[in-house]
């Protein structure tokens, strides 16, 4: 019932329209209830007094209410859908903005899959539940109770026989709604791994067929949706079983009143226009009690969908803004002072006792071996993670003391990983920036050395690029998300490996670039090639988490025995062998 109740919160703004509705219903109703009445008149006076124009005027008014009746019904349907999707579209927005406010902590545990399936599947199944659910339950109680007074009124002994099998029919629904609930939980979760499965296999799919594994995933695949099927199934074998035996009792009542009422009419204590009125209301109770068991399906699966929404709804955030936390206008100097950080609680140290100052118009050059703690320190100056002991400091405040947006609007990061979104190159540029002219998107590709190969596209900078920039190079997305990152103007510039992606020429062209790009900004690069961070004014060493070397490229050259050394020497000698490797083949 929290959860129910819950997701009728999600009407209070609509109180209005609410009202509007369920007045559409009841006048709907009335109206309906009124129509084996004329029908009883009808028989009773016109059909057996041989009124012609009494039948008539009756047969009028049947048209009549049954008009109006129809009127009010569109009213009623076109105001629960109007509801339900206003209500769909809260929730959704709702969900849509805690999954942006979660860190990277949620996502390092959370399924893709798995969130889609709350922000569609869930999502729908409440929206289906107040389309029909709420309407149903309100118009089954309305009419099983005025119906019941009608008939108890008219006849008592009839009227019992006609309610007779009512309490039964609502038992076993309420019992229905208890044990399938369960059942629907376990599909909304298997659709969630389904769904998973598949965008896996989408988003993979170019590593699906470098591997030629076309088969195996369509195995993986079929096993959950068989697991899916199968879940359905149980849920439907349930739920079918349900309405033959709701129409089976509701039939032993009909039959009831058709005998019993017969009888009555045949000794003079009813009348034939009453008994065809009872027949019509006996047969009216089984379409409110038969929508009753729908309704309790779409309640029990909007009550499991909701479960499922409402756990990520609750999940507070890990990073957020501190209750006394300000902007800042950054000068740009950073310091870690005995930062130690772990992904997990129990999980390993992926930093350990790290302390380093880097300050504007200089460069500051992590290296290491992969694992060693590199991604972690950029990732921890943004605030994508909070760090266990110590602190991060920009201009000497610690960074949990800044308001997210303007800590991370002055921050331009260029991931290992370039991610483009499926629009323009333009509006790819300009993603940190909307309001940017395109003056100025030109100007931040030229500086990235991507202003020629943009010209070369089918509309320039209005090319509408593929999912993910599937339809460029590594090397050409790398270029821009380096313009996407130089548009904001940051005073912080942070190079997750930014030049991994590119041809030795292209990366000499962008480091010319951006050695001009970089002054009077504190820069902070990621580089597994050496050659790329020779002229940075400190490189720090990473293993283990820890800082085991730091100074310019000469000073730890001198250390003979130090990895920095090695690794330099290691890169030279394949560098070399790689040129006489091509001599060779000459």
């Amino acid at each position: 019932m929290k959860i129910l109740i819950r997701i009728l919160a999600y009407l209070k703004p609509y109180k209005w329209q609410l009202i509007g509705v369920y007045a559409a219903l009841f006048i709907g109703m009335g109206l309906q209830l009124l129509i084996p009445q004329l029908l009883a008149r009808a028989i009773d006076h016109g059909v057996l007094d041989r009124d012609l124009h009494y039948l008539t005027r009756m047969v009028l008014y049947i048209i009549g209410a049954a008009a109006l009746q129809g009127i009010f019904t569109y009213i009623r349907s076109y105001g629960t859908n109007a509801l339900a999707e206003r209500v769909g579209n809260d929730i959704r927005d709702e969900l849509y903005d805690v999954f942006q406010a979660q860190p990277f902590a949620f996502y390092d545990k959370a399924q893709s899959g798995q969130l889609m399936s709350r922000a569609t599947e869930d999502i729908n199944n409440i929206r289906g539940m107040l389309m029909f659910a709420l309407r149903a339950i309100v118009q089954t109680i309305g009419l099983v109770v005025v119906i019941a007074v009608i008939l108890l009124r008219s006849d008592w002994l009839l009227g019992l026989v006609a309610l007779s099998t009512v309490p039964i029919m609502l038992l076993w629904t309420v019992r229905f709604s208890i044990t399938i609930r369960p059942l629907f939980l376990q599909v909304q979760q298997q659709f969630g791994v389904m769904t998973s499965a598949l965008q896996e296999n989408v988003a993979g799919g170019r590593v699906v067929r470098a591997f030629a594994q076309e088969q195996a995933e369509s195995d993986r695949f079929e096993q959950d949706l068989d697991e899916l099927f199968e879940r359905n199934m149980r849920a439907a074998k349930r739920f079918s079983f349900s309405f033959p035996m709701q129409m089976g009792v509701n039939g032993l009542s009909v039959a009831g009143v058709i005998w019993l009422g017969a009888w009555m009419v045949l000794n003079g204590r009813i009348t034939l226009g009453t008994l065809v009125a009872f027949e019509r209301y006996t047969s009216m109770l089984q379409d409110p009690v038969r929508m009753l068991g729908f309704a309790v399906n779409r309640v029990a699966r909007a009550i499991a969908s909701g479960e499922r929404i409402f756990e990520i709804l609750d999940t507070k955030p890990g990073i957020q803004n501190a209750p006394d936390a300000t902007p800042i206008a950054m000068q740009g100097n950073v310091e870690f002072r005995d930062v130690s950080f772990r992904y997990r609680k129990r999980g390993a140290e992926a930093l350990s006792h790290v302390s380093f100052a880097a300050h504007p118009d200089q460069i500051t050059a992590l290296v290491g071996p992969t694992g060693s703690g590199k991604s972690s320190v950029i990732s921890l100056i943004p605030r994508f993670y909070d760090v266990q002991s110590g602190a991060i400091t920009i201009d000497d405040r610690d960074v949990r003391e800044i308001e997210l947006d303007s800590l991370r609007h002055q921050i331009g990061i260029v991931m290992q990983d370039s991610f483009l979104f499926s629009m323009t190159i333009r509006e790819n540029i300009a993603y940190g920036n909307p309001e940017a002219s395109l003056e100025q998107v030109v100007a931040a590709a030229k500086a990235a050395q991507a202003h020629d190969f943009i010209l070369q596209q089918e509309a320039g900078y209005d090319t509408v690029i593929g999912e993910r920039g599937v339809t460029l190079s590594g090397g050409q997305k790398q270029r821009l998300s380096i313009a996407r990152a130089l548009l904001i103007d940051p005073r912080i510039l942070i190079m997750d490996d930014a030049t991994a992606s590119v041809d030795s020429e292209t990366e000499h062209e962008i480091q010319v670039a951006m050695r001009a790009l970089m002054q009077g900004r504190t820069s902070i690069v990621i580089a597994q090639r050496l050659s790329t961070v020779r002229d940075a004014d400190q490189i720090l060493v990473f293993q283990h988490g820890e800082i085991t070397q730091r100074g310019t490229h000469e000073t730890l050259l001198r250390e003979h025995d130090g990895f920095y050394a090695e690794l330099w020497a290691l890169q030279q000698q394949d560098a070399a062998d790689l040129v006489v490797d091509i001599e060779e083949v000459r």
